[in-house]
């Protein structure tokens, strides 16, 4: 049986914020000037009734001097270059494994983009935002700013609800032990039989029903019962019903419609004011009526059973709460992961062919150039076009186009080695890379691919299409300090066997037989 749903919140409104501390934002900047114009810029900002308090630090190990007297701040607006070029992201780290610091929120703010590109410095370090100083006028340093605020507030909640929730759990009171709300109601029921000496014939009633449902007018629920009254413990009674007798649950009813306690010849019914604003009635078999003395003792023991009530209310509360924060931040976690997959994926590969797209492709030809001219291989590169693409597309519509396309990639990666790389490189162009090869071996695996691709039609709509691709093949040579070069000359190839007649391979700078053109 689950307390919140017998004992849920009110509406309240939030508690005034004057004279609340606070929001602390760090300013680490080696110029003055920023600091000046900073704080000229937020110096009126308030967020939920708090003011901002601006500490500046001239200096990354000065930040971190501040940080490590000052666990609660809230944002750090960061500069990436000042004792040294990276002495920014060398404060990210300290921040977030020296000194465990996950919630700060960081922003960081560069005047030389170029240095620190934003792409790269948002996947290797854990900050919030990247801002150019350039473009950070004062409205957007402002919502940055709030924003970020409003991220470092739900965060500390968050540890506060878990704080709060392990206070509870370790709390030693004999009530507070029982926290399932239905054995919390039977120990109030047997301590109310201790402490009035008696058999333990009781009932304890609620106004809601399982699950917070609303009950019929003169119906109540029974949160727990004791001796003969033991089985009506989780059912839903009224004054003419077979779950308590009618006089019983008349005495219930009665002590709801008046909001009073009632003490009889031999019976005792109590009613129980929760502080959270809910009621629920206890009535219990006394064997004999209850002096004053008794009757002050059993209201001041009710008033106890209230708070007790409203703690255990409030622990399930903000159990349920907590694991509801964790929930939405699991969910956010894994939807900014997803989101973040998908957009790496979206930059870096093709979407109709799933090959790599050009600008990824570069960036890998140009690791392998590197390490090509470091150790001395060889590199070469093969440019491929789908002879009759255009004739397909417009023949036979751009769904065969595009299967055209697929099918040639598919080809062309099942003739290729482990190593190579291909990606699409335009239009019906494509190119791949073929590292610790040289001419010779590149002429190879480019009429392997050839043969691949013209080796059988594509099959789409019913309809057979024969395809086949014109290729031309370049090595890199340590006098090219790029990857175009190789590729100009790769493309001249292509062109090339295009002349020629298509559905073949020629090669870069091969020399001609005698006669040749």
């Amino acid at each position: 049986m689950e307390t919140d749903l017998l004992f849920a919140d009110d509406d309240q409104p939030p508690p005034p914020e004057d004279g609340a501390e606070p929001w602390i934002v760090l300013i680490a900047d080696d110029d003055p000037e920023v600091h000046a114009v900073t704080r000229l810029a937020l110096g009126g900002l308030r967020y939920k009734g708090r003011r901002l308090s601006l500490v500046s630090a001239l200096s990354a190990g000065e930040a971190a001097a501040i940080l490590r007297c000052t666990p609660n701040a809230a944002i750090i607006l960061l500069d990436v270059v000042m004792e040294t070029d990276d002495a920014g992201l060398r404060l990210v780290r300290t921040i977030r494994e020296d000194l465990n610091n996950h919630a700060i929120r960081i922003i960081l703010r560069t005047g030389q983009p170029g240095q620190a590109p934003e792409e790269d410095v948002v996947l290797a370090y854990d900050i919030n935002d990247y801002k150019s100083k350039a473009e950070l006028t004062a409205k957007k340093l402002f919502t940055s700013v709030v924003a970020a605020l409003r991220a470092y507030a739900d965060i500390v909640a968050l540890e506060t609800n878990r704080r709060g929730l392990q206070q509870i759990i370790q709390s030693t009171d004999r009530l507070f032990e029982l926290r399932c709300m239905q054995q919390f109601a039977a120990g109030v029921l047997t301590q109310l039989s201790v402490f009035l000496r008696v058999k333990p014939d009781a009932i304890l009633c609620a106004q809601r029903g399982a699950a917070g449902r609303p009950l019929p007018d003169g119906a109540f629920y029974v949160l727990a019962g004791a001796g003969c009254y033991a089985e009506a413990a989780g059912q839903t009674a009224a004054p003419t019903g077979a779950v308590i007798p009618p006089a019983l649950a008349g005495r219930i009813t009665e002590a709801f419609r008046s909001r009073r306690s009632h003490y009889g010849a031999n019976e005792t019914t109590l009613f129980i004011r929760v502080p959270d604003g809910h009621e629920v009635a206890a009535w219990i078999h006394t064997d004999r009526p209850l002096d004053e003395v008794d009757r002050g003792l059993v209201e001041v023991f009710a008033s106890k059973i209230a708070l007790s009530f409203a703690n255990v209310s409030l622990y399930e509360r903000l159990r349920e709460a907590n694991e509801t924060l964790e929930a939405r931040v699991a969910e956010r976690t894994r939807a900014l992961e997803a989101a973040n997959a998908k957009l790496e994926r979206l930059a870096t590969v093709d979407p109709l062919t799933a090959v790599w797209n050009r600008r990824h492709f570069l960036d890998l030809a140009a690791a392998e150039l590197g390490r090509a001219h470091r150790h001395g291989r060889r590199l070469s590169v093969i440019l491929l076009d789908l002879d009759n693409f255009k004739a397909v597309n417009d023949g036979h519509g751009h769904a065969a186009g595009d299967e055209a396309l697929r099918t040639a990639v598919v080809r062309a990666r099942e003739a290729l080695r482990t190593s190579d790389q291909i990606a699409r490189f335009g239009g019906e162009e494509f190119v791949a890379l073929l590292p610790e090869t040289d001419l010779a071996g590149a002429r190879i695996v480019a009429e392997r691919v050839r043969a691949a691709i013209a080796g059988s039609p594509v099959v789409t709509d019913g309809r057979a299409i024969p395809i086949t691709a014109s290729l031309g093949v370049a090595e890199w040579n340590a006098s090219e300090p790029s990857i175009e070069l190789t590729l100009r000359r790769a493309d001249a190839a292509l062109y090339e066997a295009k002349l020629a007649g298509r559905d073949r391979v020629c090669v870069a700078d091969e020399p001609k037989a005698p006669g040749h053109p």
